[in-house]
């Protein structure tokens, strides 16, 4: 691995380790804190690095930015990969023995260490280089003669040091002057200061002494010298300042250089003349589009010539255009990002051509995207020398990235693009038991379908027509069909039988499940029924499942009366046999609970109530005919639980006897005797026998013992006040049995209990 430190500036106490493995347990490659620039790692032994960033305290500072690459491993043949120097370029690319590579700095900064280095063999290890890369530093002054050249503050961009006091000296040839064109200046407000002086030293006519960020972007001398100290106090410092100076004529104006990729229009350069630029196509202007000649002692124009530059991205609407790399027909610079975009109407597709493709193979990269650079899906990325072919985008918006790293750098590439028209998706109405949202079936378009109530869609509720060479949807146009069954939580609907208004299938077994809010219950409607008799049919049950009430089961063609629900969920059964099919249409819609059914009529009971209608809270009462015993509740209320009716069953009314053996006994007052009543007398003969004792127990004297069929009306009556009557059956044959009647003689009054047996 190799590494750089494109950034670096830290706290003293904030620390920077690289160790040379996977852990930091590894031996240290290299420690680092302070401020630094382009510092550049020792190669790694192996395929793998940690980096360990420790900060101490509160106060931050502006961190650091590295880069790294995988290069292959020395040899003996050949050495490591050599990166460019900061601010510098490296010339030559071969780093096998024997060879050698040059460097040389940008404008403004001067070369610090070996301009050359050889790959020189070593006995029984791998071939190393006889130098290290050297640096490119902005120096602290110096004698400038070529007739334009660049002014950088020490340690530019970066800001510079303190206690700085630096000197330049500009020369040019005799009969010119020297132009100022300042690019950026910041320095601290009043203490660190830039003079300039018109002419060889500090002692000529001083034109300006310039701190902070106010500064004119010209600056002329009247003589062939200009003089410049920069000097930073003790502390504070700034972004310092980048200057650029071109010899020009004392007479009149210079001519200005067209700027490269572009062209001057106007050719009079006298005081008030006016030039103004344009560039070619794919380039941007930067700069001011007009300048004018000012008149002075020295002429010289307001503005400086502007640059026609290829951007590193931007976003376009025309038609037609050029795309370039930054650069371009230069060398693109390392480490960049670049994104064009070109935005046509929705509709329109972009035919690219490529007239230069020339980039690092591999590592530089351009990549063309069909739609946005987040989003959009990749239609190829080029890289190497080889051109391609012309290819189209089928979006009405594609976007470009541009990436290089930080070595490498080539011509890049030079494209061309029309827009053409695209066709539109097939139109999918008319769509059947539903409806189409949208209207507009353009490439890049969404429209979306609705089913009609009772109806379900099958398929994607929404359709994008797709980019392409012919126009499609990106999924099958979707249908709307009526489905054998399903779960339904609408407040009302309509449920269709399979495969309507088309006949159901045979074989069916389809299954609804109904359910509205707490609090109703659900009307259904048979809006049409046409099935099979007998053998198709629906079946309703009064609940979520089959072991609900069943509230009925319906079949044929005859009308059928709506059905009500006492709960808040219905369960809908349809069966269709193997043969015979037709259809039918269900309407449905929650009401609200209110009214319990009127409970069942109880065999030998009277209902007890002041009205018909039973709402929530209401209750009704059963009272048993004489001789019979209520089993179960006497009182049952209207309640809302899961469903709304009465809270129970209703109650039976029956005599009570068990199965062998039953004793009556009955005392009344003394002096007074008990007469029975026979009004109806049928057993099983021998088996099932009544027998009456005239007295208080089994013991005493047998009054009657009765069996078989006895014709009635009869009367037996006692000697006393006291009777017991023992009733004994089998398990053989039942008969209606007995109903007897009985009353105390003599002393019996119109208000006396009496008694049914």
């Amino acid at each position: 691995l190799f590494g750089q430190f494109v950034v670096f500036q830290t706290l003293v106490s904030d620390v920077v380790k690289i160790y040379d493995g996977p852990t930091p347990d590894s031996p240290v490659l290299s420690s680092i804190y302070g401020s630094h620039s382009g510092e550049t790692l020792t190669l790694s032994s192996g395929n793998k690095i940690t980096i360990k960033f420790t900060t101490v305290g509160s106060e931050t500072a502006k961190g650091f930015h590295f880069v790294y690459q995988a290069v292959p491993r020395t040899s003996a043949s050949q050495c490591s990969s050599v990166p460019e120097p900061r601010f510098g370029k490296r010339i030559g690319n071969d780093f096998g023995i024997g060879t050698v590579v040059l460097f040389e700095c940008n404008p403004g900064y001067a070369l610090h260490g070996a301009t050359a280095i050889r790959c020189e063999a070593v006995p029984n290890t791998v071939a190393q280089w006889n130098g290290t890369v050297p640096t490119c530093v902005v120096p602290c002054g110096g004698l400038l003669t070529s007739r334009k050249g660049t002014i950088l503050s020490p340690g530019y961009p970066e800001p510079y040091a303190n206690y700085l006091n630096c000197v330049w000296k500009v020369s040019v040839p005799e009969g010119a002057g020297i132009q100022i064109q300042v690019i950026t200046f910041a320095t601290e407000h009043n203490w660190d200061s830039l003079d300039f002086f018109d002419g060889v030293d500090g002692n000529a006519p001083r034109l300006g002494s310039y701190s902070g960020t106010t500064i004119p972007q010209l600056l002329n001398s009247t003589s062939n010298n200009l003089y410049l100290t920069f000097q930073s106090d003790i502390s504070v410092s700034a972004e310092g300042f980048h200057l650029e100076y071109t010899a020009i004529g004392l007479d009149s104006c210079p001519e200005p250089q067209p700027p490269l990729n572009g062209v001057n229009v106007g050719q009079r350069f006298t005081v008030g003349d006016m030039v103004s630029f344009q560039c070619d196509q794919g380039y941007s202007l930067k700069g001011n589009e007009y300048i004018t000649c000012m008149p002075g002692p020295v002429r010289r124009w307001n503005y400086p010539v502007p640059l026609c530059l290829a951007q590193c991205g931007g976003s376009m609407t025309e038609f037609s255009g050029v795309i370039l790399s930054p650069g371009f027909p230069g060398n693109y610079p390392s480490s960049v990002d670049c994104n064009w975009s070109v935005q046509l109407p929705i509709g329109f597709g972009i035919h690219l051509q490529f007239l230069n493709l020339s980039t690092e193979a591999v590592h530089d990269y351009l990549e063309v995207r069909s739609g946005s650079l987040e989003t959009g899906s990749v239609i190829d990325r080029f890289s190497g020398s080889v051109v391609p072919d012309s290819l189209f985008s089928t979006t009405h918006e594609t976007s470009f990235l541009f990436h290089s790293d930080y070595s490498q750098n080539k011509p890049g590439f030079h494209i061309i693009y029309e827009a053409y028209e695209l066709q539109r998706c097939p139109d999918p109405r008319p769509f059947r038991n539903g409806v189409v949202i949208g209207r507009d079936f353009g490439v890049g378009l969404t429209i979306s379908f609705e089913c009609l109530p009772g109806y379900t869609l099958i398929g994607e509720v929404s359709l994008t027509c797709l980019h392409g060479v012919s126009r499609n949807w990106n999924y099958p146009v979707p249908c709307c069909q009526a489905q054998c069954g399903g779960n339904i939580t609408s407040l009302n609907g309509t449920i269709y039988s399979p495969s309507h208004p088309a006949e159901y299938p045979n074989f069916q077994d389809c299954l609804w499940s109904v359910r509205v809010p707490p609090g109703n219950g659900i009307y259904i409607n048979f809006t049409v029924l046409n099935t099979e008799p007998i053998y198709d049919y629906i079946t309703v049950w009064d609940g979520p499942d089959q072991g609900s009430p069943q509230i009925g089961q319906f079949s044929g063609n005859t009308p059928q009366k709506a059905v009500y629900t006492t709960a808040n969920h219905v369960l809908i059964k349809f069966h269709s046999d193997f043969s015979t099919s037709g259809f039918f249409v269900l309407s449905y819609h929650a009401y609200q609970l209110r009214v319990c059914q009127s409970p069942p009529a109880v065999a030998n009971a009277d209902i007890l109530t002041d009205h018909d209608e039973f709402e929530i809270g209401d209750i009704i009462r059963y009272q048993c005919l004489p001789g019979f015993s209520l089993l179960g509740s006497e009182i049952l209320t209207c309640r809302l639980g899961e469903r709304l009716q009465m809270d129970g069953p209703p109650p039976l009314c029956q005599v009570q006897c068990p199965a062998n053996e039953v004793r009556f006994r009955l005392d009344g007052e003394k002096g007074y005797n008990i007469t029975l009543h026979f009004q109806l007398f049928q057993t099983e003969k021998e088996f099932d026998i009544l027998e009456i004792f005239d007295g208080p127990n089994i013991y005493s004297q047998i009054l009657a013992s009765l069996s078989g069929d006895i014709t009635t009306p009869f009367n037996l009556t006692t000697s006393g006040h006291q009777l017991l009557l023992r009733w004994s059956s089998d398990h053989g044959t039942n008969r209606k049995g007995f109903h007897v009647r009985y009353v105390a003689m003599y002393c019996s009054t119109p208000d006396s209990p009496s008694r049914v047996l």
